[in-house]
């Protein structure tokens, strides 16, 4: 009987089974023979084997020591000697390979992980049988091994190109060099509704021919078909005929041949891109409220059109509107219904113009009409007529019909001026005339530049203002509703003038803005609420921190950092106790230098807020990119609480927002109990508003803080 025990062989055999030679060769066979199997044994190129059914080598050749990383047969023989778990990576592989024989006496192409010497995992596929003496019972094993690792790192190669093929977002296809269409993806399928079997085999059609350019395609195939890869945007056609924009990747594949022989596509629906790019290019030409042009895109317009009329010989109208009354409707029923009025404005204006007429916003209720190729005035008044009906009928603002008028200024093209700037200055002091004068519309002479001195004088007064400090500041308390403390102020600038007396900011500001002084008086109010903040702190008056209002163009101004600094290191303050107010639109007309400046302050440590949030060009996206520390609900949501439901959820949805983002939040312009009680229930703690103050000087401001609101 074979010995179980030892890796060498007893004299006695069991009938049908070889003997193992102490060099593992095969015995007990004719001379001739046994050196033919011996040859075959030693040389074989896979690896064979004969074990004890308990898990110890009886024989090996050179080829399975070479498999397993052994020097040779002899140290694979003694070196493994417990092959369930000195062998196999799963020991239960080898009980899984013993039922097999148990059951069948042979098993084909077992695969499992095994380890070599050195500790590697190789992947092997066996072929065995069971070798049973005369009593059936298994007295060996006995089959060959092959080192199958590479096969399956190939096997696993192609599972995962399968996977990614059939799961990446963009739709792929193979071509032959026909173009007959070989394999396509699920995201193909999903992008273009056509089903795998109904493309498979036919000529590729996913190209719009009607909407591309041939010559466009015809590159695409060429540079694909010497091995390079074509990329760029392309038009193509859904199931239902639909036709829409793709980028589209074109590569050619070389055969074995050093030939393309076949291509792979590769496209992405960029429809949304492109929806994106349009409102993206929308917003930068046009007035977000209304959907009107906007300045610079009205200009532009009108220099093209002047350039035309000189070529032409024709006249050119420029109309300039104002809306009558639109701030008393601001202050009686708030900005919400303001800015519907000048939503229902732009609608009307729309209606009484020509598709090739240029129309557009130029801020607050300002609107231009320009009329290109008229031929005498009469056509202007005819567009002026048209609008000042359109004018007669009330709008629909805040559940109630409200009459507003309109004044209109109109220059021409070449009588008044010959450039668009001029032209539409002109025409803007012909509005000032008319509004004057009490009358809808007036055309544009000599004389209504003495009317335009007066708003020169106002610049005047206020380069004057500055330079001889007429300015001062009023501050309104923020305060904690639940215990009346206060904590924190917003500084509001304020004119006296010494012979206008107080000058409303409404005036001047505007005035300010055109004459590009707001940046001065901001600056100025800057160095003033650093040094009021000082006084009270040396009072021992601690109530958090001072807010200042930035205008745009201080806010976009290159030195703002520098100020800032200077204004907080002049008046030994910590930048905690200065807070910046800027505004939705401010952010959002340069979103990186945006981001730029506000990352700059708050390195700083002073605090940022968005004044009037809400109202202005906003995207939520920019909340989580700029650093900004309070959120300040606008007094249009808070005028109506706690009767207007929308108004209700808005400022719900601020609170939730700027709690899940981790900001501050506070309401503005409270004006009655109700309303913050409303508030408080909504989980706004901090207010403003004249229920608590309304803006009051230094001193008396001094006096709340020592005595309590």
């Amino acid at each position: 009987m074979i010995d179980k025990t030892s890796s060498g062989v007893t004299p006695e055999a069991p009938s049908g089974v070889t003997p193992e030679a102490p060099s593992g060769a095969v015995l007990n066979a004719p001379c001739h023979a046994l050196d033919q199997y011996r040859s075959l044994f030693e040389n074989a190129i896979e690896g064979i084997y004969r074990t004890t059914p308990d898990g110890r080598y009886l024989a090996a050749n050179p080829a399975l020591a070479r498999v397993y990383g052994y020097d040779g047969p002899q140290a694979l023989i003694s070196g493994l000697t417990d092959i369930a778990r000195n062998l196999y990576v799963n020991p239960a592989d080898r009980d899984r390979f013993k039922r097999a024989l148990a059951v069948d006496s042979e098993v084909r192409n077992f695969e499992a992980q095994v380890f070599r010497k050195d500790g590697s995992v190789i992947w092997i596929a066996e072929n065995a049988r069971a070798v049973r003496d005369d009593d059936g019972e298994v007295v060996c094993y006995e089959g060959t091994v092959q080192d199958i690792t590479a096969r399956k790192a190939a096997e696993e190669r192609l599972r995962l190109a399968a996977a990614v093929f059939d799961n990446v977002g963009e739709a792929i296809v193979v071509v032959d060099r026909d173009q007959m269409v070989r394999a396509v993806n699920s995201a193909f399928e999903r992008m273009t509704g056509f089903a795998a079997e109904g493309v498979v085999g036919v000529r590729l059609s996913l190209f719009a021919a009607e909407v591309n350019e041939p010559a466009l395609i015809e590159e695409a195939w060429v540079t694909a078909a010497k091995g390079g890869i074509w990329q760029g945007e392309v038009w193509a056609r859904r199931a239902d005929g639909d036709v829409f924009p793709a980028a589209l990747a074109i590569t050619g594949v070389v055969g074995e041949d050093g030939h393309v022989g076949s291509f792979v596509l590769l496209a992405h629906d960029v429809t949304r891109r492109k929806m994106d790019e349009q409102r993206i290019r929308f917003h930068a030409s046009h007035d977000t409220l209304t959907k009107l042009a906007n300045r610079h895109t009205v200009m532009e317009a009108l220099t093209d059109a002047i350039v035309r009329a000189e070529v032409g010989g024709h006249r050119l109208a420029v109309l300039f509107l104002d809306v009558n009354r639109f701030k008393d409707v601001n202050d009686s029923f708030g900005h919400a219904a303001g800015d519907e009025l000048l939503r229902q404005v732009a609608r009307r204006l729309k209606g009484c113009v020509r598709a090739s007429d240029i129309i557009g916003r130029l801020g607050g209720d300002e609107f231009v009409v320009a009329l290109p190729n008229i031929s005498d005035p009469t056509g202007a008044v005819a567009c002026v007529e048209k609008i000042l009906y359109a004018f007669s009928e009330p709008f629909s603002v805040a559940h109630r019909d409200l009459y507003c008028s309109t004044s209109i200024g109109v220059a021409l093209y070449p009588d008044d001026a010959d450039t668009a700037e001029q032209l539409l200055s002109n025409a803007d002091a012909a509005m000032y005339h008319c509004k004057a004068g009490g009358r809808g519309y007036s055309f544009y002479d000599q004389d209504m530049n003495r009317q335009a001195a007066e708003r020169v004088n106002l610049e005047n007064d206020l380069r004057h203002a500055i330079a001889e400090n007429q300015f001062r500041l009023h501050y309104q308390p923020k305060l904690d509703a639940r215990t009346r403390r206060i904590v924190g102020a917003e500084a509001l600038i304020r004119w006296s003038h010494p012979v206008r007396g107080d000058v409303s900011p409404a005036l001047f500001i505007p005035v300010a803005e055109r004459a590009g002084l707001v940046g001065a008086i901001g600056d100025w109010a800057l160095g003033e609420a650093c040094y009021q903040m000082r006084c009270w702190r040396d009072l021992g008056l601690d109530f958090g921190c001072v807010s200042v209002n930035l205008s745009p163009a201080q806010f976009h101004d290159a030195g703002l950092k520098e100020k800032v600094e200077r204004a907080l290191a002049a008046n030994h303050l910590t930048p905690s106790d200065l807070e910046l107010e800027i505004t939705e639109t401010m952010m959002a007309t340069e979103v990186d230098r945006a981001i730029s400046i506000l990352t700059q302050l708050g390195a700083m440590g002073v605090r940022m807020s968005i004044d009037d949030f809400g109202t202005g060009y906003s995207s939520m996206a920019y909340l989580k990119l700029f650093p900004v520390d309070t959120l300040k609900i606008d007094r249009a949501f808070v005028k109506e609480l706690p009767g207007n439901g929308k108004d209700g959820a808005i400022v719900a949805s601020i609170v939730a927002l700027a709690s899940n983002l981790g900001f501050d939040v506070i309401a503005e312009g409270v004006e009655t109990p109700d309303q913050a009680e409303y508030l408080l229930t909504k989980g706004v703690t901090s207010m403003q508003g004249y229920l608590f103050s309304p803006p009051i000087s230094a001193e008396r401001f001094t006096a709340l803080l020592q005595h309590g609101v």
